[in-house]
């Protein structure tokens, strides 16, 4: 018998054996890199070694990784890279509910201008609960007419701008990097929380969508509140273009993270993302590039 038959001998028996695990970590084929996980452990013959197959070149794996001082330096310095992974994640969350704010708040800022206001009182002035809302400076002129004292108070108070050429434009393009926000915040979720259930990344979308609306309500609330009425349809539109973009991201954004990977990386280092198709049940990518 010929080596190449004793090694399709020693395959079949392999197969013929019962499933007695799977492996349940990334375990990387040593001959073409595929990763094993999910594939099913079996006992080989009486050697009882726990091993399993490599569906891509079929080569037989150990179920077990062999500790080395190599293997236990790996492992630290993957701890560490962890430590950096969870610090980039966190600040990418971070940096998103940041835009956020901005988005929402820029246009408040861009279709309104500080413009002065002159009103007229008699002396002695009237209570500060009357004067003009909002002024960052304001002059006052004394003046007389038909022998009683006024005093001319010009401010400074944001007030609409109207007709602004850009105006469509621009609230189409805050609009949709809210939109974009929230989408690629929803995708983030969607590959680094991939053992949640697709219910659970509404969580951070929602958060920030109603967080960033609020916070920016508020600080018009304080320091424009003459012009709330006009800034509430502008915060609400912003935090529903968010909460869209999330809801489209929960829908797309792992499909879109698998096209990513599949156009951009190459066939062996897909196999470190193979959890983004095992997640939803499809096939990890195959090894070689070609069909």
């Amino acid at each position: 018998m010929s080596q190449a038959e004793r090694e399709s001998d020693l395959l079949l028996d392999f197969d013929r054996q019962p499933t007695v695990a799977r492996v349940e970590i990334d375990r990387f084929c040593d001959g073409c890199g595929y990763n094993l996980r999910t594939q099913p452990v079996r006992q080989l013959g009486q050697t009882g070694l726990l091993l399993c197959r490599c569906p891509e070149c079929g080569r037989l794996q150990s179920a077990r990784d062999s500790t080395t001082a190599g293997r236990l330096w790996l492992g630290r310095l993957g701890t560490l890279l962890l430590f950096v992974w969870i610090i980039v994640v966190l600040g990418a969350g971070f940096g998103l509910a940041a835009a956020q704010v901005g988005l929402t708040f820029v246009p408040l800022e861009e279709f309104s201008r500080y413009q002065p206001i002159t009103s007229i009182v008699p002396t002695p002035p009237i209570p500060a609960a009357s004067m003009p809302i909002g002024a960052p400076q304001s002059t006052i002129t004394i003046i007389q007419q038909g022998g009683v004292t006024y005093r001319t108070v010009t401010s400074l108070q944001r007030q609409v701008r109207a007709d602004v050429p850009y105006y469509l434009p621009f609230i189409l393009l805050m609009r949709g990097l809210s939109f974009s926000s929230g989408f690629v915040l929803a995708m983030l979720a969607a590959v680094v929380l991939y053992h949640w259930r697709r219910w659970g990344y509404l969580i951070p979308v929602v958060a920030i969508s109603v967080g960033a609306g609020l916070l920016v309500w508020g600080i018009w609330r304080n320091e424009q509140p003459h012009l709330l009425d006009w800034a509430n349809p502008h915060i609400l539109a912003h935090a529903a273009a968010h909460l869209a973009g999330g809801l489209a991201g929960i829908l797309l954004g792992r499909p879109l993270a698998r096209l990513i990977a599949t156009l951009v990386l190459p066939p062996r280092v897909r196999q470190v993302l193979a959890f983004l198709w095992l997640v939803d049940g499809k096939e990890p990518p195959a090894v070689s590039a070609g069909p």
